[in-house]
């Protein structure tokens, strides 16, 4: 068989013009001069799909494989040889094309076959796995900065609410305070006959409870807070114990029902990492270990938190007492998608995903497990310094009064409760007005622009506060450094951003009363502009908490 070709302008060949012609025969010979010089067009074409990432095959409809590139052919010789020539035959049928998706040793290929003359199929089949994984990771992290978003503008709305009830509620301790004074100056059989005693007593001991519930819907929320930002890639110095404990009371309610856990967090060194994202990890492996469990055997379980320095690492250690992982399993555990866990409970993405981030940090993630000796994961991370204790030791001392300078202050939020308890906090110490929003703190403002100190919100309907920071400075410039940002969640980009950038003072919600003074007495302080002096106030012991 011989094939006539084109000279090489393309154009169709001229009589006269056989020096610009040749015929080829299948071995690559002139059929009038013999060999030709160099390679064969076979070999050209062959070693040209062998650069080809795609498999590529033509396969006849009995399943032999006549022409392949290199990678095609390895293929062919593997597993998947049947369902090759199975998409050939059914190609070949229909007289279309289909597309198929094919699995092998952990790796997924796309599959095109195309049905070509004489009863043959051409084959084309691409690794994909990359491609999925990078989609599945681009999924979840959009997945996750939704939730983020939802997470931090929930905790926006819990957090304004609970700063004005735990303001009443350390108000209200004060007033009951001033009850058991006055309490204390009547007759003792008066007080014994109306049984005031015990009375205060029940009472005092309602307000510390609620006072603690309300703590703790604070730390839940500021947890939620930490978790929120799962997409920002910004890294810190951190405390691994603050991020463990994090990740303790996210899934206090998913285990308390499941084991006991036990702490022993040593470790005294920090990491360089995003809370939110090192977070993810602690949730993912701690809540596999708490899954591992059997919940019929609650008072068995038990999983145990640990975290020491070894060198210059940091290590965190999850070990639960539970079945443990098959041997068979464990090579696995860490492979996208696999799962052992029933289907709408585990989706084979935590633990992958956690490996990726701890690998982003130069640590490095393992598991020891025996059958029925429980699993241990181990977190293994470089140290970058010593951090200092957060704990406070527990004093019975009760602080002396401190004395305040009376002060000026105008308090802007959209939330009428909240700024009934500032006038509750502050009104003992400084002299309070309050705007409800933006707008009516711009008319306030317009009337008298004489204020020591602005307490306003940062995420206000109609006139946020950041707006109103900056026209403020445009009229008022003086004013605008005497701002206090309060806020219960910065969950928009530009909030973020404007507190990052912002050289404003700034406290969350909720607060204690203490702090806020202590915060409003060093802003004044700070600013060297005049203002009219007021005799000092003293924070008496109606409103220590």
């Amino acid at each position: 068989m011989k094939r006539r070709v084109e000279n090489v302008r393309g154009a169709a060949p001229r009589a006269g013009d056989d020096e610009r012609q040749r015929e080829f025969s299948d071995d690559g010979t002139d059929g009038a001069t013999g060999p030709v010089q160099g390679r064969s067009e076979r070999d050209i074409l062959r070693e040209t799909f062998d650069t080809f990432v795609e498999g590529l095959c033509v396969v006849g409809f009995g399943g032999a494989l006549e022409v392949s590139n290199a990678t095609g052919g390895r293929l062919y010789a593997t597993a998947l040889r049947e369902e090759l020539r199975a998409a050939a035959r059914e190609t070949v049928e229909r007289g279309a094309a289909l597309d198929r998706s094919l699995s092998l040793d952990g790796r997924t290929f796309a599959l095109r076959a195309y049905p070509i003359s004489g009863r043959r199929a051409v084959l084309s089949m691409r690794d994909t796995t990359d491609e999925r994984e990078d989609e599945v990771r681009r999924l979840q992290a959009e997945k996750l900065a939704s939730i983020g978003m939802l997470a931090a503008g929930v905790a926006h709305e819990i957090n304004n609410p609970t700063a004005f009830v735990l303001a009443n509620i350390e108000a209200l301790t004060g007033h009951l305070r001033l009850l058991q004074e006055k309490v204390r100056e009547l007759p003792e059989p008066v007080v014994a006959g109306l049984g005031l005693p015990d009375v205060l007593f029940e009472a005092t001991a309602i307000l510390q409870e609620s006072k603690e519930g309300m703590a703790r819907i604070h730390r839940i929320v500021r947890d939620l807070g930490s978790f929120s930002h799962v997409d920002d890639d910004g890294a810190t110095t951190l405390d691994v114990n603050a991020a463990v404990e994090s990740a303790l009371t996210m899934l206090r309610n998913e285990i308390k029902y499941r084991a006991r856990i036990e702490r022993d967090l040593r470790s005294t060194q920090a990491v360089r990492a995003n809370h939110a994202r090192l977070g993810q990890v602690f949730l993912n492996i701690i809540l596999n270990a708490a899954q591992a469990l059997d919940e019929t055997a609650a008072k068995r379980n038990v999983v145990r938190v640990r975290s020491f320095d070894e060198g210059e690492f940091v290590v965190i250690e999850v070990e639960d007492n539970g079945p443990g992982i098959p041997s068979e399993v464990v090579p696995r555990i860490f492979d996208s998608f696999f799962t052992t866990k029933p289907r709408g409970i585990g989706t084979g993405l935590g633990l992958p995903i956690s490996l990726g981030i701890i690998r982003t940090l130069g640590g490095q993630l393992t598991v020891d497990s025996r059958p029925g000796e429980g699993a241990t994961f181990r977190v293994r991370l470089p140290a970058v310094a010593a951090v200092p204790s957060t704990l406070t030791p527990p004093s019975d001392v009760t602080p002396p009064p401190r004395t305040f300078i009376k002060r000026r202050v105008l308090a802007v939020d959209d939330e009428p409760l909240l700024l009934k308890a500032y006038r509750r906090m502050l009104s003992e110490v400084h002299v309070v007005e309050t705007a409800l929003g933006g707008v009516e703190a711009l008319r306030a403002l317009e009337r008298d622009a004489n204020y020591d100190v602005v307490l306003c919100d940062l995420q206000m309907p109609e006139v946020s506060g950041m707006r109103l920071h900056e026209q403020v400075r445009a009229r008022w410039p003086a004013l605008a450094e005497r701002f206090v940002f309060v806020t219960g969640g910065a969950f928009s980009p530009d909030a973020k951003r404007f507190l990052e950038e912002s050289t404003c003072a700034v406290i969350q919600k909720p607060f204690r009363i203490e702090d806020l003074l202590a915060l409003v007495d060093r802003k004044t302080r700070q600013d060297a502009g005049p203002r009219d002096e007021q005799p000092p106030s003293t924070l008496g012991a109606s409103l220590s908490s």
